[in-house]
């Protein structure tokens, strides 16, 4: 088919799309109206054929020497690729309106690229405002870009721990060997108690808390730090077309992401809050100054996060995404660039923020970086943050020094759970039992179970109660209710395993 005859083809087939689909996800999700605006939206999105038609045609760029046009950047190969923000625009229109082919992509590990799960969202659980708002970041980038095509560039690089050692004596995947050795100055560390790493002043690599697959939830259900990012930086969005899952050696930089989007809140709370100008200077290829990485942290570790094996993935995961790869291609040069990072793999991911954070200092200072931003987000247990790392400073310790500092309590943390599950003292275990009443609600009505408790309080872990499991063999109730003295405990609606019931009764007594 003739390229003409084709762009006439796609241009007509958006033309009728947009009359059904237009209107129904930005009028009715954004509460706009088929204006003139839209109508300009309609008319920018009907012109990308053009444009990935003349990408094809010139998509052997090269910079120094090295490749950088449109492809898909494997796993285990690093690599490099510059888009244009008109070409993003065009990339993304594709997306909105779904027609980017799936049939391979899951088993190419590569995330999904179109909107229509993101859009199947709000059918499938009704109402639901963060969804909406997302969609509303989206629609609002749209209206930017059809008013004025931004003339930068973004790149995004597939990160990789050289098989080759590099100056310093860096090869891939550290041992602990390397860590507890190193005699690499610690950076100096800004500790924030408020404020959020995409607001830094400072130029700084901004640290994506990321799913292994670039964008996480962000064109579904999502809606946390990742997904955030991708929303109110939508050029992020079209790393997720070309870029597979990252392995564990692996971390992904994006730099030049403009920003389109002022939002509020977090998560259920998440609201699009208006226009957002971004006046970060460009650099000589014409992007932005904003440098963020995506590093994915183990999920859900529980006690395993502290054995040596673990500590280690997460250094050299960090270190991965903080090492400076591209100036040994002379594309770029990050002089005084820090890092701007927070509470990395913890939260949802469940991981332990003070381990964490000390994981990823150390990481920064291998990687020669200046210093590091940390923002707590209100974490409790970061309250002393600032004085622990102003105090090993002064005591003039290096990256190997709090290495071993951190192996060692991550020991003593094995070996209190494993006293806690094995315990070897009869008298350690002292039983307590209370009259317990479970209340099943299921289609309206009510019906209350009373089961003897029987709990050893000295142990984290509740004993599973056969009569209490017994009662709960029901296909389906919506909600659980635990209550004592006519007080309620614990409610939560959701099926339970008979482990998870044993872990609340635990927490509870």
């Amino acid at each position: 088919m003739k390229p003409a005859q084709n762009q006439r083809n796609v241009s007509f087939l958006l033309s009728r799309m947009s009359v059904n689909v237009f209107p129904m996800t930005i009028g009715k999700y954004t509460k706009l109206q088929r204006t003139r605006n839209t109508t300009s939206w309609i008319e920018f999105l009907t012109r990308f054929p053009s444009l990935l038609e003349l990408h094809y045609l010139n998509s052997e760029n090269i910079i120094n020497g090295v490749e950088t046009g449109l492809r898909v950047l494997g796993s285990n190969k690093a690599g490099i690729v510059f888009h244009s923000q008109e070409l993003i625009g065009a990339l993304l229109s594709c997306s909105f309106f779904c027609l980017f082919p799936v049939d391979d992509r899951s088993s190419n590990s590569l995330p999904n690229i179109n909107f229509d799960k993101l859009f199947g969202s709000l059918i499938s659980t009704g109402r639901n405002e963060h969804q909406e708002n997302k969609i509303r970041c989206i629609a609002h980038y749209f209206q930017r870009i059809s008013s004025c095509i931004p003339p930068g560039f973004v790149s995004f690089e597939r990160k990789i721990l050289s098989l080759e050692q590099d100056h310093s004596g860096l090869e891939a995947f550290p041992d602990e060997g390397f860590w507890s050795t190193s005699t690499v100055n610690l950076c100096p560390v800004e500790v924030h108690t408020c404020g959020l790493i995409e607001d830094q002043s400072v130029e700084a690599l901004e640290v994506d808390f990321a799913n292994k697959y670039l964008g996480g939830g962000a064109l579904r259900k999502g809606c946390v730090q990742e997904e955030i990012r991708f929303m109110i930086n939508p050029e992020l969005i079209a790393g997720m077309l070309f870029l597979p899952a990252m392995e564990v050696s692996e971390a992904i930089e994006v730099v030049g992401a403009e920003r389109f989007s002022h939002y509020t809140g977090y998560s259920s709370s998440f609201r699009f809050s208006g226009d957002y100008v971004d006046t970060k200077e460009r650099d000589v290829f014409g992007r932005r100054k904003t440098r963020i990485v995506a590093i994915d942290a183990l999920r859900h570790p529980g006690i395993s996060q502290y054995k040596p094996e673990c500590l280690l993935r997460e250094a050299n995961k960090a270190l991965c995404g903080f090492l400076h790869v591209c100036k040994k291609h002379c594309i770029d040069h990050e002089g005084g660039v820090g890092v701007a990072t927070g509470n990395w793999g913890c939260g949802a991911y469940g991981g332990d923020a003070e381990v964490k954070s000390l994981l990823q200092w150390i990481a920064v200072s291998q990687a020669r970086r200046p210093f590091m931003s940390y923002y707590t987000f209100g974490f409790e247990a970061l309250h002393n943050l600032n004085q622990v790392t102003e105090l090993v400073i002064s005591k003039g310790w290096r990256v190997g020094d709090v290495w071993k500092k951190l192996v060692e309590y991550s020991n003593q943390r094995l070996r209190s759970s494993k006293k806690r599950r094995e315990p070897k003292v009869e008298k350690m275990i002292i039983p307590y039992s209370t009259q317990l009443t479970c209340a099943l609600k299921e289609n309206g009505r009510t019906r209350q179970v009373s089961v003897l408790i029987t709990i050893h309080t000295n142990l984290v872990d509740a004993v599973v109660e056969t009569d209490l499991v017994s009662s709960l063999q029901v296909s389906l109730f919506p909600e659980i209710i635990f209550t004592k003295a006519g007080n309620t405990l614990y409610r939560e609606k959701g099926i339970k395993t008979a482990d998870e019931l044993s872990k609340i009764m635990a927490f509870l007594f």
